[in-house]
């Protein structure tokens, strides 16, 4: 009643029925609310502060702003339609958590002494600008207009940025098992557990094109795919973990379409992997598959996304290097978690896929209820 309000309360409001939105599967309003959220911080001229601001507004406008900022990245790709918020280093990241929330109301804004420590929110931001490239990478591979040397070269830019994100990390927030429990002590958990996932995630899909045969020339095609199965694996074991440790859990809903991300790559293990690969394959899918029946308990779109995983492992019969060489609906499969994809259903390839096949089918039974054709 009040949307024609341009306010801060507001933009958290059209934030928030627009994520609801999103976990319904209604793409369509997810797009139109986040939309009035981005004109209406645009309006309020977010993140610049105001005069009158103390530290927590100042702060909470830079947060507000970045939240939008990483709201386009996937939202953008979700939903395969144009960004609203170009990238730029002109504003400095949010502060550490901890910082932020010891500031006190009414704390007048310093000249020069602000916190500059970034936070778990901060290098997530890191994150999803590689995230941003990696899109671009994905569709410039479908679209063939990207050559081998421009294809190699970028992947090892993305793979550096990805290596100087880790390294730069400070140690209280490398991912142990200590570190996680601090952070659920301090209330952050979830966050930190957020950060590690996405760090996992966007490698498993820089990576994911040299699973296939479609870049066998390149020089490090082996090293790339092997890295492509490691992240995977260790967003699964990371998975378990913080559904394992209190304060730690991680129930919002994208990470249904993380965890199907995973779960792909876990499948190619299983269908075409080695032997001695294939017990640790099915505990961690077992695993993955466990989280989406927990989310799906809360967000009722990630029947959709279990139904993706189907389609796509049924694609995977029809031919060993289709499946994974990067096309448009590959792309689609990867990024456009907001829509629904086609499939299209044959026998398998080989005796051997269709052995491997039934491996599959029994770990992904469990996400199907008996005799429903539909989760």
């Amino acid at each position: 009643m009040s949307i024609d309000d341009i306010t801060l309360d507001n933009v958290y409001a059209t934030i928030l029925i627009g994520n609801l939105c999103g976990s319904e599967g209604d793409s369509s309003g997810e797009a139109l609310y986040f939309g009035i959220a981005f004109r209406m911080a645009q309006i309020l001229r977010l993140p610049e502060p105001s005069l009158d601001d103390d530290e927590i507004m100042r702060e909470s406008r830079l947060r507000t702003w970045y939240s939008l900022y990483m709201i386009d990245r996937w939202s953008s790709a979700g939903l395969n339609i144009p960004r609203q918020i170009q990238d730029g280093n002109q504003f400095q990241l949010p502060m550490s958590e901890l910082d932020f929330h010891n500031l006190a109301s009414g704390q007048a804004v310093g000249n020069g002494s602000r916190i500059t420590r970034p936070g778990l929110w901060g290098y997530m931001i890191i994150l999803v600008r590689i995230f941003g490239q990696i899109q671009h990478l994905h569709r410039q591979l479908a679209d063939g207009t990207l050559g081998n040397s421009g294809i190699e070269a970028s992947t090892r830019q993305l793979a550096s940025e990805f290596e100087a994100f880790i390294q730069g990390l400070p140690a209280g927030l490398q991912l142990t098992m200590g570190n996680m429990e601090t952070h659920a002590r301090l209330g952050v958990g979830q966050a930190f557990v957020a950060l590690h996932l996405g760090y996992h995630h966007y490698a498993t899909l820089l990576y994911f094109p040299y699973l296939g045969s479609q870049l066998t020339h390149i020089l490090d095609q082996k090293l790339f795919a092997t890295r492509c199965k490691h992240h995977a694996a260790a967003f699964s074991d990371l998975l378990r973990s913080s559904s394992e440790a209190k304060g730690c859990e991680v129930v919002y809903f994208i990470v249904a379409h993380m965890t199907v991300t995973s779960s792909s790559v876990l499948l190619h293990t299983l269908l075409f992997g080695q032997e001695d690969e294939l017990s640790d394959t099915r505990r961690r899918l077992y695993y993955n598959f466990q989280i989406l029946l927990r989310l799906k308990a809360y967000w009722r779109g990630v029947g959709m996304m279990i139904e993706r995983l189907f389609t796509f492992q049924k694609a995977c019969m029809l031919s060993m290097d289709r499946i994974y060489t990067m096309d448009k609906w590959i792309v689609k499969f990867l990024l456009q978690h907001a829509l629904p994809i086609e499939g299209n259903l044959g026998p398998p390839a080989t005796s051997q896929l269709a052995q491997r096949d039934k491996f599959a089918n029994d770990a992904l039974s469990m996400l199907r209820p008996q005799g429903s054709q539909y989760i």
